[in-house]
């Protein structure tokens, strides 16, 4: 079957296992404890770099009415000028060696600033273990394809339990489980490539397609993680874009090159939760996208509460990236591109 032959390292079983994941973080992190310092924080930094700062964009918007500190993630190697002693530093980095988050590390050492390192290992453990840092330092039996943004049942998990445990957020155990249940319900639906499969639908109906992939409130941190896996595991072009921002600025974009409107889909994220105003512009945005010949889908997560839809709808977007790869005709696992750039950095002449 098509599907095994390209899928050599088992992807699909890997996206399967995200509820796994999940479970086994949340058991994981019960009565973990952190420091004073960690906890008597007025800002949270989130220092990461692709599927390692996935799960704070969920959690920021998922929690945005309910996190007592603010949550920044920053993606660089500079840290902002106002981070100070009363920042926690979170140093996410799957592998334990991203460079990005190494500086952050290094910056955060020079100024005493509090920090909590989650990893499966690698050059960030051994910091945490030099500096005395406390580190959350996972194993990734659950995610056998290896790559970091197949982890997030991992990412999201543990950084939400994290975060509860530092009372950054009140969350009930039962939310959790609720939403886990939902994940069992629904994964078996996801997993089998078919018509009935909203997940296989939604590949389908954007196949050679460039995407478009908007919106809102709680929703739009699962639009940034699914545009990253059509990147990575379909190796296919997505964008993100939040509702009601892009209503500013974005239709008037559709309007040239027009001959490559063709080649665009638009995936519309709807929710019953958004304000009524957002979800008319939903509505109004689709009107228009296709008044312009641009074909669009509207995805509508299962659940009753906002994390129940966001974790929904990052399993189901996951699957649909991985399928989306499958009709491209290419391995989802691999990362050709991204390996070629990591080596010509290591490189001392950056040439080819």
């Amino acid at each position: 079957m098509k599907m095994e032959r390209l899928d050599q390292s088992d992807m699909h079983g890997s996206i399967g296992s995200i509820p796994d994941q999940m479970e086994a973080a949340w058991e994981a992190m019960a009565g973990r404890t952190f420091p004073d310092a960690c906890r008597n924080v007025n800002h949270v930094v989130l220092s990461g770099m692709g599927g390692s700062a996935l799960g704070a964009h969920l959690i920021q918007d998922v929690f945005c009415d309910r996190l007592r500190v603010p949550v920044t993630v920053v993606s660089d190697y500079a840290a902002p000028s106002w981070i100070n002693e009363r920042t926690l530093i979170v140093l996410s980095s799957y592998s334990g060696g991203t460079e990005e988050v190494m500086a952050m590390a290094e910056h955060g050492l020079s100024r005493g600033i509090p920090m909590i390192a989650l990893t499966t290992g690698g050059d960030l453990e051994a910091f945490a273990g030099r500096h005395g840092l406390p580190a959350v330092v996972f194993g990734s039996e659950l995610n056998t394809c290896g790559q970091p943004r197949i982890g997030l049942g991992y990412a999201v998990t543990y950084l939400l339990a994290m975060f509860r445990q530092l009372g950054f957020v009140e969350l009930a155990e039962t939310e959790v489980t609720s939403a886990l249940m939902l994940l069992r319900e629904t994964n078996p639906v996801y997993t089998a490539p078919g018509e009935e499969n909203p997940a296989h639908e939604l590949a389908s109906a954007t196949r050679g397609k460039s995407i478009l992939i908007m919106a809102s409130e709680h929703l739009t941190g699962n639009a940034h993680i699914l545009a990253n896996q059509w990147n990575e595991n379909a190796k296919n072009l997505a964008v993100w874009f939040a509702i009601p921002e892009l209503n500013h600025h974005l239709l008037e974009g559709m309007t040239h090159p027009a001959e490559h409107r063709d080649g665009l889909a638009a995936v519309l994220i709807q929710s019953g939760l958004y304000d009524s105003r957002n979800r008319r512009r939903h509505e109004i945005t689709r009107t228009l996208l296709e008044k312009q010949g641009i074909a669009c889908s509207v995805v509508t997560p299962r659940g009753e509460t906002a994390l129940e839809q966001a974790c929904d709808l990052l399993l189901l977007g996951t699957y649909a990236s991985f399928y989306q790869a499958i009709m491209n005709d290419v391995d989802p696992s691999p990362i050709p591109w991204v390996d070629q750039f990591k080596r010509l950095m290591a490189s001392r002449d950056g040439k080819v």
